[in-house]
Protein backbone atom coordinates (compact mmCIF):
# COMPACT_ATOMS: atom_id res chain seq x y z
CA UNK A 1 0.00 0.00 0.00
CA UNK A 2 1.14 3.28 -1.04
CA UNK A 3 0.43 6.63 0.43
CA UNK A 4 1.72 9.97 -1.09
CA UNK A 5 2.85 11.92 1.70
CA UNK A 6 3.73 14.85 -0.71
CA UNK A 7 3.11 16.12 -3.60
CA UNK A 8 4.90 18.03 -6.25
CA UNK A 9 4.00 21.18 -4.63
CA UNK A 10 4.69 20.81 -0.96
CA UNK A 11 7.89 18.92 -2.50
CA UNK A 12 8.73 22.62 -3.93
CA UNK A 13 7.28 24.79 -1.21
CA UNK A 14 9.46 22.40 1.25
CA UNK A 15 12.46 23.02 -0.91
CA UNK A 16 11.92 26.43 -1.08
CA UNK A 17 11.90 26.69 2.62
CA UNK A 18 15.05 25.09 3.06
CA UNK A 19 16.97 27.19 0.56
CA UNK A 20 15.46 30.20 2.51
CA UNK A 21 16.93 28.89 5.52
CA UNK A 22 20.23 28.16 4.10
CA UNK A 23 20.29 31.53 3.20
CA UNK A 24 19.30 33.21 6.77
CA UNK A 25 22.15 30.93 8.46
CA UNK A 26 24.80 31.99 5.82
CA UNK A 27 23.88 35.36 4.89
CA UNK A 28 27.21 36.88 6.18
CA UNK A 29 29.29 33.94 3.36
CA UNK A 30 29.86 34.60 0.22
CA UNK A 31 30.39 31.52 -1.20
CA UNK A 32 28.98 28.18 -0.16
CA UNK A 33 29.47 24.64 -1.17
CA UNK A 34 26.76 21.89 -1.81
CA UNK A 35 27.41 18.47 -2.17
CA UNK A 36 24.43 16.64 -3.72
CA UNK A 37 24.03 12.86 -2.80
CA UNK A 38 22.93 10.54 -5.72
CA UNK A 39 20.51 10.70 -7.54
CA UNK A 40 17.64 12.64 -5.77
CA UNK A 41 19.94 15.14 -3.99
CA UNK A 42 21.12 15.94 -7.39
CA UNK A 43 17.94 17.58 -8.17
CA UNK A 44 17.15 18.88 -4.85
CA UNK A 45 20.33 20.99 -4.65
CA UNK A 46 20.13 22.29 -8.25
CA UNK A 47 16.38 23.27 -7.09
CA UNK A 48 17.58 25.04 -3.82
CA UNK A 49 20.91 26.58 -5.70
CA UNK A 50 18.67 28.46 -8.07
CA UNK A 51 16.76 29.67 -5.33
CA UNK A 52 20.10 31.06 -3.18
CA UNK A 53 21.17 32.46 -6.42
CA UNK A 54 18.04 34.36 -7.16
CA UNK A 55 17.60 35.72 -3.13
CA UNK A 56 20.98 36.57 -2.39
CA UNK A 57 24.48 37.53 -3.09
CA UNK A 58 25.38 34.12 -1.79
CA UNK A 59 27.64 32.22 -4.71
CA UNK A 60 27.58 28.60 -4.91
CA UNK A 61 29.26 25.63 -6.07
CA UNK A 62 27.31 22.11 -6.56
CA UNK A 63 29.39 18.66 -6.03
CA UNK A 64 27.81 15.38 -6.51
CA UNK A 65 28.65 12.30 -4.37
CA UNK A 66 27.64 9.15 -5.31
CA UNK A 67 27.65 7.09 -2.76
CA UNK A 68 27.97 2.84 -2.29
CA UNK A 69 25.49 2.32 0.06
CA UNK A 70 26.65 -1.22 1.07
CA UNK A 71 30.19 -0.26 1.02
CA UNK A 72 29.72 3.18 2.62
CA UNK A 73 31.83 4.81 0.59
CA UNK A 74 32.08 7.30 -2.83
CA UNK A 75 31.28 5.10 -5.97
CA UNK A 76 33.07 7.77 -8.10
CA UNK A 77 36.50 9.03 -8.08
CA UNK A 78 36.03 13.08 -8.24
CA UNK A 79 40.14 13.20 -9.55
CA UNK A 80 38.76 16.59 -11.25
CA UNK A 81 37.62 18.08 -8.56
CA UNK A 82 39.99 20.30 -6.23
CA UNK A 83 38.63 19.34 -2.90
CA UNK A 84 41.47 21.57 -1.01
CA UNK A 85 39.27 24.80 -1.72
CA UNK A 86 37.25 23.06 0.47
CA UNK A 87 39.46 24.50 3.54
CA UNK A 88 37.80 27.09 5.81
CA UNK A 89 34.27 26.70 3.20
CA UNK A 90 30.79 26.36 4.44
CA UNK A 91 29.74 22.52 2.84
CA UNK A 92 25.95 22.29 3.04
CA UNK A 93 25.15 18.31 2.26
CA UNK A 94 21.96 17.81 0.37
CA UNK A 95 20.05 14.70 0.26
CA UNK A 96 16.37 13.12 -0.06
CA UNK A 97 16.21 11.16 3.28
CA UNK A 98 17.57 11.04 6.17
CA UNK A 99 16.97 7.55 7.59
CA UNK A 100 20.22 6.02 10.08
CA UNK A 101 22.47 9.04 9.07
CA UNK A 102 25.10 6.36 7.83
CA UNK A 103 25.17 7.38 4.18
CA UNK A 104 25.66 11.03 5.68
CA UNK A 105 28.00 10.35 7.80
CA UNK A 106 30.36 8.36 5.56
CA UNK A 107 30.24 11.53 2.58
CA UNK A 108 30.92 14.17 5.41
CA UNK A 109 34.32 11.94 6.21
CA UNK A 110 35.51 12.35 2.60
CA UNK A 111 35.47 15.58 2.77
CA UNK A 112 36.91 16.34 6.82
CA UNK A 113 40.66 16.06 5.83
CA UNK A 114 40.35 19.06 3.81
CA UNK A 115 38.82 21.01 6.99
CA UNK A 116 36.09 22.87 6.04
CA UNK A 117 35.14 25.84 8.12
CA UNK A 118 31.67 24.28 8.56
CA UNK A 119 29.33 21.19 7.40
CA UNK A 120 25.50 21.65 7.45
CA UNK A 121 23.39 19.16 6.26
CA UNK A 122 19.57 19.91 4.33
CA UNK A 123 17.04 16.63 3.75
CA UNK A 124 13.86 16.64 2.40
CA UNK A 125 12.70 14.14 4.90
CA UNK A 126 13.99 13.12 8.27
CA UNK A 127 13.05 9.66 10.05
CA UNK A 128 13.95 9.01 13.39
CA UNK A 129 16.10 5.88 12.96
CA UNK A 130 19.49 7.33 13.39
CA UNK A 131 22.28 4.81 14.11
CA UNK A 132 25.01 7.83 14.06
CA UNK A 133 24.96 11.40 16.09
CA UNK A 134 24.17 13.18 12.29
CA UNK A 135 21.50 15.34 13.08
CA UNK A 136 19.97 17.31 9.69
CA UNK A 137 20.22 21.59 10.11
CA UNK A 138 17.59 21.72 7.38
CA UNK A 139 14.43 19.53 7.01
CA UNK A 140 11.36 19.46 4.65
CA UNK A 141 9.49 17.57 6.64
CA UNK A 142 10.01 15.22 10.14
CA UNK A 143 8.54 11.99 9.72
CA UNK A 144 7.79 9.14 12.26
CA UNK A 145 7.51 5.74 10.64
CA UNK A 146 8.16 2.28 11.45
CA UNK A 147 11.28 0.76 10.54
CA UNK A 148 9.15 -1.41 8.14
CA UNK A 149 7.86 1.44 6.10
CA UNK A 150 10.12 2.56 3.26
CA UNK A 151 10.01 6.66 2.41
CA UNK A 152 10.29 7.17 -1.15
CA UNK A 153 11.13 9.65 -2.97
CA UNK A 154 10.27 10.14 -6.90
CA UNK A 155 11.63 12.88 -8.81
CA UNK A 156 10.51 13.26 -12.57
CA UNK A 157 7.44 14.68 -14.27
CA UNK A 158 5.17 14.30 -11.19
CA UNK A 159 7.41 14.28 -7.65
CA UNK A 160 6.22 12.91 -5.16
CA UNK A 161 7.02 11.14 -1.38
CA UNK A 162 5.14 8.13 -0.60
CA UNK A 163 5.50 5.66 2.03
CA UNK A 164 5.36 2.39 1.12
Amino acid sequence: MKNIILNSDDISNKIRRIAFEIIENNIDQKYLYMIGLLPNGKYISEEINKIIRLNSDINTEIIYFEMDKKELSLKKDHEDFNFKILKDQIVVFIDDVMNTGSTLIYAINQILPFKPKEVQIGVLIERNFNNFPVLPNYKGLQLSTSKNEHVKVEIGKSPKVIII
